[in-house]
Formats: C-alpha cells, structure tokens, sequence
C-alpha cells in the first residue's frame, strides 16, 4: 500500500510539473512586475490573466456571477485539484446537504463529511482603493495552479477555493484608471473626487442584509443558493499609521445568538494566520482590535447568522501603489484594543516605521490566504461537521410550529411582499398561504438569521473594567427590516392545515401588487411609469390616479384633486466624494425618477462665478451632467434662473457644512487639518457665489432639500428660523452610530402625505431641529418630531442621549420667497 501511494504522489508530481511549464507567471502575461511600485493591473487584466490560467490549467475554472452596475463582468475563479474540478456538482451537492442536514442521519452525515471537500471563499477589493488583492489574487492563483510541492497538492485535493478578485469590479477600474492618470504628479495616490462605486462608495459591504446593490445580488446567490462554502474571507485595507495587520480573534462585544462554534473556527484560522506570518518576519499583526463580533450588515458578518465562519483580515495600506515612508512618532494606536502604540499580548511585535508599499501588502495577505488553506486542509472534517452542528442547532431551536407571520392585511402590503421576497433571496424558507399571509417558519437553518433580520436589535453594553465607559458600537446597530421598511410582522405560531407553497424571491416579486395608495413608497413605481408613458396622475388624498389628462382635468374641477407632473431632479455632487450623493441617487433612480447631477461649478456659475474650473468626470465614473430639459440654458444666464430652468428640486445629500462651502472635512478640536490637495478641475465648494445661486433658485420658486448634516449650511446661508440643537454636542453627550428611532409624523403636508402618524427613522448624527416663529413673510412646519418621553425614542439599535432628541424636530419644512425648503435630519 505504502508502495502504491509512492508511486501515485512520484505520477501525481509529475504531471503537476508539466502543468507549470504551461502557465506563464501574471508578471509574464501582462508584460510589468505584478506588485511593483506605481504598477497596477485593472480588472479587465485581471479577468484576462484568470481567463488564459483556466485555458491551460485543468485546476482552474471561471464562473461568471453576473453583470456588475456599469455592465462589467463580475468572476470568480474556482481553484482545486484536477480531480476535484471534475466532481464539482458532487461537492457542492454535498456542501449544501451539510448546510441543510435536515432529514440525515449521524451515518448519513459521517459519510458526507468523508467524501466532501472544505469550500472557501476568499474576497478581495470590495473597497476598490484596498486594490492590493486584486494584485495578490493573481499570484495566488498562478501559485496554486503550478505548485509541485505535496503539501499544496493535498490542500488543493481537500479544498475548493472561491476566489473572487474584486468584488467591486467598476471601482477597481475607477481606481486604476485615475491613478495611472496622475502618475509621477503631485496628485499621485490621492483619492477620487468621486465615490468608487456607482452608488454607495465605502458602503458596498454595508449591503448584505439588504441586497440592494447588482454585485452583492451576484455574489450573495452564489454563496447561498450554488456553493454554501464553509469559510469565508473577506480581504481588506486600514490606515496606514498603526498596526500593520488586523486578523482574528475579533474585539468585543459578540452577539450571543452567534453559533460559538463560529468564533472558535475564526480564532483557530486567524491564529495560524498570524503564527504563519511571524514566521515570515511581518511585524504588527493584532488582533482584539476595532472591528468586534457583532454588527451583522458586512460581507463575511452576514455570515455568521448563516452557519459560515467568516473572518476579516485588514491590511495597513500604502498610497495605491505609491510606497509611503512612515516616521516612528507617527506611529499610534488610540483604538478599542490598542490604546497606545506599543507591545500588547494582543500585538506582541510593533512594527517600528519606515517604507511601506503595496508589494508589503500582498505579502502579508498571501501568507495569510495559504495559512487559511493550511486549516481548511489540516481540519477538513471539522469544517464540514461543524457547519452541520450549527445548521441543526438553528433548527433544534425553533418550538414546535414556530413562525413568523407576514401579513396580507396591512398597511403597506407592497413593502410587505418586498421583506418577504428579501428574505427568499437571502436563502430563508419562505411560504405563501392563499389569503397572500408569508409565513416563515424557524425550524430551518437560518433561524438566527431570521430572528436578527426580523427583531430589534439591543446593542449589548460590554466594559472592560467596572466603572469605565461601554466598548462604542464599531458600526450601524440595527437591521431590523420590519421597522425600517414600515411592515408588521408577527412573531407566533404555525397553526397546524395552514396550507402555504414554498416561494422563491422572483416568484413573489413578479406578483407584486401596483402600489396605488401613497401608504406604500411603491406607488412611486406607478406614479413615475405612468408619467413616463405620458399618461396623467392625480392625488385624491392618499389615493393615486391614473388616466387621461382630459378625464384627470375633469375629475379635477370636481374633487379639487392635485395633477401631478415627472419632478425634475438634481443632486449636488461635491468632490469630496460624497456616500450620501449616490445612496440618494440610488434610491431615487430605484423608485423611477430620474435625478441629475449638479457640480460645484455649475452651482457656482448659478451665483454668477464659475470658478474652480470645469470639471468632465472620467468615463466609467458614472457622474456625466446631463443637460437640461430642452436644451442648454439661454446664453448669459448667471443666476439662479440658470438651476430653475433645469431643475424643480435640488437635494443637497449629507454633507459636512464645510464640505459644501468650502470642499474641506471638519477635523476634530485640535485634529489635524492637512489635506491633499486635489487636482484643479475636481476643487472648491459653493463659497458665496455657489450660496447665491441656491438662494436665487429658491427664491424664485425652487425646493431646496437638505439631508442630515448639509442642514447646518442652509441653516447659516439661509438665516431661516431654525438650528440644529445639537450641532456642538460632545459624544460623551450625545451619540448614535446608526440606529432606528420612533417619530411621531405631522399629517397635511406634502412631505408627510401617506405616511402613519408615527414611524421609525434612521439617525445616526447628532441632528435634532429646534424652531422660533418666523418673519410675517415666511410660514414654517414641523413635519416630525421625536417623543416627549426619552424612553420610548429608541426602537433598535443603540443612542446615548437620548434625551437630548426628546420634543425636538427630526424635519422641517418652510417658504422662502416663491420656494420652499425641507430639513430632513
């Protein structure tokens, strides 16, 4: 026996050996040393090299996991050993059975366990300006595909590797694009004067519980209804002043509805991870360090609630590919975990300063990558057990019938049909009864995922010492779809004959109902389709109709009803890359608007200076200013009359005031205040001739919409009768890091028509409006406010303060001039 294993490893090596000799290197194919200074593949290169590798390797295959926002194709490579490669549909039979071993046996799942393979998925470049592992990806996957050496081989034969290269594919094209452009300037490395990705930036791994974005869509339905892996990486890039990386053990607080069998997994892989690479030298790992064991909304975090081991690695970053020299005494800690810069049980071994580049970067996340193969290997069995252990545990504990109840008759049953459909996507068993009831019973695997999607959050107050202040929130603290989507759900019991059929999310999304009450935010869909086609829509208090302008006239003379029109739209869009300005774009764009974008310039030009320059954002930025309604306005126009003649309303998303005003982000008391300096085109705020041009728009009839902190600008350009009661609260005071709060709504007013006299909001600023009466030729409304009573303010999440909020305004409303102005804080 032994002679005949020799002899199959000496075959096995052999033609391992033949296939490297086929496979050029990435620094080979593409023609530029992969990882050196100022040299940057983009995806399109990357997806070319991956795409040549699986031609010529038979461990390599891509899979498409669909279109990204602007049209890109979005891969993931799939890496194993030859005979793995051919058994696919097998291992993914068998991963899915483990993820849901409802119905096996002990026997039945002992021989799962024997025959399966560890599925990892590993993610790289979700933040596309963290680029390094889309460089390292690369490498990677030449490395696994040519290696000769027996102890690979065996990971290759336990292991089948997902390894996406970006999960952010138009930001990395973004990124590299504007980097190459400003190569060997002064603007070398500096960041975008837009948000990398179409609509959300930063907050693309913010999505996953929400799925609102193509490219979580894409990778969501391939982890939970293709491949169910068992672990799950998430590859990304921190500051560049501190720990050189973070991996695993997380800090605190854990959520204790997490299997703990998670926790332990991700501290046994992240151990050796950083075992692997003090071996190797690298300098600054820690871990115990700022991002904790609770908030749900990321990447690999969705995970946990799923039954998958998810880890985080964080990787100090260089300037993109720019080397950067950092100073000793600019070396600081200051965060959950490391307090101060300097040797910890948790980081044993400071990095001591000097060059750092991106070739650094892709060094530590590789020894770290094979490190997490070595454990997928070495602990194959318990990687596959374990997931099973979780998944029957959720179901073990769930009484008998238990359920949750989505309900036909209610208020807003579009939104209704909307988190049940959500939750289908998710993977969630989701059943409709004839009466149009979802019913959502726990006995699944993904009970704990229910329980957290479906219920308030409390965020748990964990302190290190007696007497010292609570570990702060890392993130948002709330997901609960029910409040934020304004549906009722009931938590209850299954009664038993309820005949309900299994429903998939494109089965309940094709039946949804046209939403023609304004109760529904889907009656946008309707009202804006209609308006698009040409037809007529009018409001009858809080219903929509639609038909022939000749009929809607009439009916109007009648019933006194509101003719509607398609509202023209634009959105501020300063340089500092704002998130807010695409999540608005976003959510408008989804309910069938068709907002444009206004640069600084062109607000500036409105107030009678251009300034600044004129800036043509880059192709594939998705920021093109479209021109106006019939054509460009008349010559000469400098004024205000310039936005009016394009625009009925004009967002201003939320922004710092600085930001707006003047293009700089307000540092902390005593914080440092040095920026980089942008290129010319992509600088400056509003200054005074940008805040005229608003004011004339408003004067002469516009609506001005301030979101959040942009209220601060109106409030001073404006000289309105309101203020923000707690622009200058200290965080000791007052805090909320994103969280859903009760308002009670006031009724007649535009803004507010359709809505339940009391909602749940999201705030996650110190923004509470108070208001005087104001001049005879001005009237003002309070659209919300929040309770009288402190204690019945929070509804999920976690504030402190929130007392300070009590009896305050959450938006408000005004004329000035013809205009109008809307606060919503």
């Amino acid at each position: 026996m032994r002679v005949l294993r020799l002899a199959a490893l000496i075959i096995l090596l052999g033609v391992a050996a033949s296939h490297a000799a086929e496979v050029k290197s990435p620094s080979d194919f593409l023609g530029f040393r992969v990882g050196a200074d100022r040299k940057l593949a983009d995806y399109h290169q990357i997806v070319s090299y991956l795409k040549a590798l699986a031609a010529v390797s038979p461990r390599v295959q891509i899979e498409t996991l669909g279109k990204t926002t602007l049209g890109n194709e979005m891969v993931m490579a799939v890496i194993s050993s030859e005979a793995n490669m051919r058994n696919l549909p097998r291992i993914r039979e068998i991963a899915a059975k483990l993820a849901d071993p409802r119905g096996l046996g002990a026997s039945e799942i002992d021989s799962l366990v024997r025959e399966g393979k560890s599925v990892v998925l590993v993610t790289c470049n979700i933040h596309s300006t963290e680029i390094a592992s889309s460089q390292m990806a690369m490498e990677w996957a030449h490395a696994l595909a040519t290696a000769t050496d027996a102890e690979t081989l065996k990971r290759l034969n336990d292991v089948v590797l997902l390894l996406v290269p970006s999960l952010n594919p138009d930001g990395q094209i973004m990124v590299t694009d504007y980097y190459r452009q400003y190569l060997g300037t002064k603007y070398e490395g500096g960041r975008l004067p837009w948000i990398y990705h179409q609509y959300v930036g930063h907050d693309n791994n913010r999505d996953w519980y929400m799925l609102t974005q193509v490219e979580t869509k894409n990778l969501s339905r391939a982890i939970y209804h293709q491949w169910h892996p068992q672990l799950f990486v998430d590859e990304h890039q921190m500051g560049s002043d501190g720990p050189r990386m973070f991996i695993p053990p997380f800090a605190d607080p854990v959520d204790p509805d997490v299997h703990p069998l998670i926790w332990r997994e991700a501290n046994l892989i992240g151990t050796n991870m950083a075992f692997r690479l003090e071996q190797a030298n690298k300098a600054g790992l820690i871990y115990g360090y700022e991002f904790d064991a609770y908030w749900l909304g990321g990447t690999r975090n969705t995970g946990w609630w799923k039954n998958i081991t998810g880890l985080l690695l964080e990787t100090a970053s260089a300037k993109i590919a720019t080397p950067i020299f950092i100073e000793p005494s600019e070396l600081h800690g200051g965060s959950k975990g490391l307090v101060d810069y300097k040797a910890t049980i948790n980081h044993p071994n400071p990095w001591k300063g000097g060059w750092w580049r991106m070739r650094d970067i892709m060094d530590y996340e590789r020894i770290a990558s094979d490190a997490l193969l070595e454990i997928a290997s070495e602990r194959r069995s318990d990687v596959l057990r374990d997931v099973s252990v979780r998944a029957a545990a959720a179901v073990a504990g769930a009484a008998p019938h238990e359920a949750y109840r989505i309900t036909h008759d209610q208020r807003d049953y579009p939104s209704a049909r909307l988190v049940a459909a959500l939750l289908a996507e998710h993977g969630v068993e989701v059943r409709e009864a004839p009466n149009g009831d979802f019913w959502i019973e726990m006995a699944q695997p993904y009970a704990k995922f229910i329980t957290e999607m479906l219920e308030p959050q409390r965020y748990p107050e964990v302190r290190l010492m007696p007497g010292k202040d609570i570990l702060r929130p890392y993130d948002v603290a709330t997901w609960t779809l029910p409040l934020a989507m304004g549906v009722t759900v009931e938590h209850t019991t299954m009664p038993a004959g309820t005949t309900a059929v299994l429903r998939t999310d494109s089965e309940i999304r094709a039946a949804m109902p046209q939403g023609m009450s304004l109760s529904s935010p889907e009656s946008a869909h309707a009202i804006n389709a209609a308006l698009l086609r040409g037809e007529s829509v009018s409001i009858d208090g809080a219903s929509v109709i639609i038909g022939s302008t000749e009929k809607a006239e009439g009916r109007k003379q009648k019933a006194e009803m509101e003719l509607l029109h398609m509202p023209r739209v634009g959105i501020y869009k300063p340089w500092t890359a704002s998130i807010d300005e695409g999540w608005t774009r976003w959510v408008l764009e989804t309910y069938g608007f068709e907002p444009k974008t206004i640069t600084t310039q062109e607000v500036r030009a409105a107030g009678g200076v251009a300034g600044g320059g004129s800036a043509s954002p880059r192709p594939g930025a998705a920021e093109a200013v479209a021109a106006p309604p019939g054509g460009a306005p008349p010559t000469g126009v400098q004024s205000g009359a310039s936005l009016r003649l394009r625009f009925d309303a004009i967002v201003l998303p939320d922004l710092e005031r600085e930001e707006i005003a003047s293009a700089k982000r307000r540092s902390d008391e005593g914080g440092m205040r040095y920026a980089e300096e942008m290129p010319p085109e992509y600088r400056g705020g509003l200054e005074k001739e940008g805040a005229k041009g608003l004011r004339d728009f408003v004067e002469g009839g516009g609506t001005l919409i301030a979101f959040a902190h942009s209220a601060d600008y109106v409030i001073e350009e404006f000289n309105i009768p309101v203020r923000n009661a707690l622009a200058r609260m200290k965080a000791d005071d007052f805090s909320v890091p994103g969280s859903l709060v009760r308002i009670n709504v006031t009724g007649g007013h535009p803004v507010t028509a359709g809505m339940p006299a009391q909602a749940a909001a999201f705030i996650d600023a110190p923004i509470a409006f108070e208001t005087t009466a104001p001049a005879t030729d001005m009237q003002r409304w309070i659209l919300a406010t929040y309770p009288e009573d402190p204690r019945e303010i929070l509804l999920s999440g976690w504030i402190n303060g929130a007392d300070k909020l009590a009896r305050k305004a959450a938006a408000v409303a005004m004329t000035y001039g013809k205009g109008k102005i809307v606060l919503i804080g």
